[in-house]
């Protein structure tokens, strides 16, 4: 079983909860991801992603400059350690109905297991 060390994605970008979704939005396309986490006093407090944006702002046509990420973000998140395999996580982000983990070592944050992951993955394991 592979494991989700080998497919998380470890550069951890993150944003503010008083920032606007207008900035989150600006600092994920120039970074080309598609997620960013809410960091507040050196913590991770949440995750922001394109998905919270489509759905809890632009659908409910909300101004982005005046909304706070604290205000769309999911929370809490959700944790998986980065020995446990590929197919825990799919289980995990299944029974939550997320697409992004936050993975562990020894209770210290390595990475972020997005869906995207998840696929590159599946790929791998089932080439054509």
């Amino acid at each position: 079983m592979e494991k989700i060390r080998n497919y998380m994605a470890e550069s951890l970008m993150s944003i503010g909860p008083t920032e606007s979704i207008l900035q989150a939005s600006h600092v994920m396309h120039d970074s080309e991801v598609h997620s960013l986490l809410v960091e507040e006093s050196g913590e991770y407090i949440g995750i922001i992603t394109n998905h919270d944006i489509s759905k809890k702002l632009v659908a409910e046509n909300l101004d982005p400059e005046k909304v706070q990420v604290a205000e769309v973000m999911s929370f809490p998140l959700i944790k998986i350690e980065a020995q446990e395999n590929m197919e825990k996580a799919a289980q995990i982000m299944r029974d939550h109905n997320i697409h992004h983990l936050e993975v562990t070592e020894h209770g210290q944050m390595l990475g972020v297991l997005s869906i995207t992951d998840y696929h590159k993955y599946l790929v791998k394991k089932h080439p054509r």
